[in-house]
């Protein structure tokens, strides 16, 4: 049994916080459509529930 290539398997990004958001963009920007699964209830909601928390600092 010969394994599938590449190109048939699926892309999965894991979380829809900033970084599997941007992966998921650059995915798609090269023609991929990749299935972004997130735990939370929306995109970003662990950062929203991290409020207190800079989003970008300056280090």
């Amino acid at each position: 049994m010969t394994a599938p290539a590449t190109t048939e398997l699926p892309v999965v990004v894991i979380g829809a916080g900033p970084t599997g958001l941007a992966a998921a963009a650059h995915l798609t920007g090269r023609g991929i459509t990749p299935l972004v699964l997130e735990a939370g209830t929306a995109a970003g909601a662990t950062v929203r529930d991290w409020s207190h928390v800079r989003l970008f600092s300056t280090w």
